[in-house]
């Protein structure tokens, strides 16, 4: 068993000015036919010019990929991307829906040992059900700002919604009786004895009623990630289990992944227990798992991040994990990912899992 606390300031330092402009697709660059010299006859010959076709140098055709997973696309994604609030209290595990989301973000939301995940879905149609589904946060505010997320939730604190609307977060609350009529949630009755919190939310109604209300459907933006089809660090370390401590002040909980070979992906353990979801009874696995110490502090009871400070990580795929550094532009820019050496990170095509948590939150692995 190994434990690592990698210091990168200088490193890290050379990108808090700026993350750059990264792009999911990539485009092999166009070739354009080469020029082919006019031949003029000598005077004293009465032949034609002589003509040659010009040549053309087929170029590779264009990529287009899944801004969050990197699958690969018949068009440009240019959709919204829909975040949901997930309770991640032992009282209210297993989820559901999760193994459908393309990103899932874990961390402490308020005192009081509270840690909740928001799930982010290229295609929220799909997902029959999410949950349990419970109230913002201004963390989970701030994750929206930076991503244009539109953000559904089970209500908020006066302080929480407030700080949703300063920021322009599109969000709406599905235990709301006209939201939740609108067929954007439901209540469990047959799992209500046995969890503290039974609300779903339902994918094709959450869209609908989001465009019911006038939000925009399309968007053109930059999401920060690139991909590759086998991420794996080719200079990482064996990490065939990894024990994350979240820690902030007296707050502790522990999450667990380890990797399934077979699968390529790594399981999530919590709580002493594999999460698998609650009506599929499908195991949550991940592709890539991230680990960001951010700069957390508390705003009264919530916690927020100044993720405009960027800071170090892991990052673990493929059974191999390496310390890495992110970095943030502003409150409305996507996380960048870069190597300890400064190199761009390329992810495995697949989902993620992130966890975000404060510098002191240890990191254990072994092969």
């Amino acid at each position: 068993m190994m434990k690592r606390i990698i210091a990168l300031t200088l490193v890290l330092a050379m990108f808090l000015c700026g993350c750059g402009s990264k792009t999911n697709a990539s485009k092999a660059p166009e070739t354009t036919a080469a020029a082919v010299p006019e031949t003029t006859a000598p005077a004293a010959e009465a032949t034609a010019e002589p003509t040659t076709e010009p040549t053309t140098v087929p170029t590779e055709p264009e990529i287009f990929r899944n801004p969050l997973n990197g699958e690969i696309l018949d068009a440009p994604f240019n959709g919204r991307i829909f975040a949901n609030t997930v309770s991640n209290m032992e009282e209210n595990i297993p989820h559901v829906g999760v193994t459908q989301a393309d990103i899932l973000i874990e961390t402490f939301v308020n005192r009081n040992n509270i840690i909740r995940c928001l799930a982010l879905f290229t295609d929220i149609e799909s997902v029959d059900a999410i949950g349990s589904t419970r109230s913002t946060r201004p963390i989970f505010n701030q994750l929206a700002q930076h991503y244009d997320l539109i953000l559904s939730h089970a209500g908020g604190s006066s302080q929480a919604l407030a700080d949703a609307k300063n920021r322009g977060i599109e969000n709406f609350n599905i235990d709301s009786w006209v939201v939740a009529s609108s067929g954007a949630s439901y209540r469990d009755e047959e799992h209500k004895r046995s969890y503290e919190n039974t609300l779903y939310g339902i994918g094709s109604g959450i869209k609908a009623y989001a465009e019911s209300q006038g939000m925009p459907m399309t968007l053109e933006r930059d999401y920060g990630l690139t991909f590759t089809e086998d991420g794996t660090p080719a200079d990482g370390e064996d990490a065939g289990k990894i024990s994350l401590t979240f820690a902030y002040g007296g707050a502790k909980k522990q999450t667990v992944m380890t990797y399934d070979a077979e699968a390529g992906k790594y399981v999530f353990n919590q709580y002493g227990k594999v999460m698998q979801d609650l009506l599929t009874e499908e195991t949550e696995m991940f592709r890539n798992v991230i680990i960001m110490n951010a700069d957390i502090t508390t705003n009264g009871i919530y916690f927020v991040a100044d993720f405009n400070a960027g800071g170090t990580g892991y990052f673990a795929c493929g059974g191999k994990i390496i310390p890495i550094i992110w970095a943030c532009d502003g409150d409305k820019e996507p996380f960048c990912f870069f190597t300890a050496d400064g190199e761009p990170l390329d992810l495995g095509v697949g989902n993620t899992y992130i966890a975000i948590c404060a510098p002191e939150s240890s990191v254990i692995w072994e092969a």
